[in-house]
């Protein structure tokens, strides 16, 4: 039983790191940019702060990960 509550915070945090850093940015597929224009205007970076940067170990920064 002293197994579940470390896999249910494991689980809890791997869901929201990499929901946060997978979430893509709306583009308009008709303007016909090169494939790193469209990767750069597609992602975003997650704001900035001490327990995102920690969290996250520094995923939250999505375009230079």
């Amino acid at each position: 039983s002293c197994v579940y509550l470390p896999r249910y915070l494991e689980s809890t945090w791997f869901i929201w790191v990499t929901q946060m850093n997978h979430i893509p940015m709306d583009i308009d597929y008709d303007q016909n940019k090169d494939w790193v224009s469209t990767q750069l205007h597609a992602t975003c970076n997650v704001k900035q702060s001490l327990f995102n940067d920690w969290f996250t170990g520094h995923l939250n920064f999505q375009i230079e990960h």
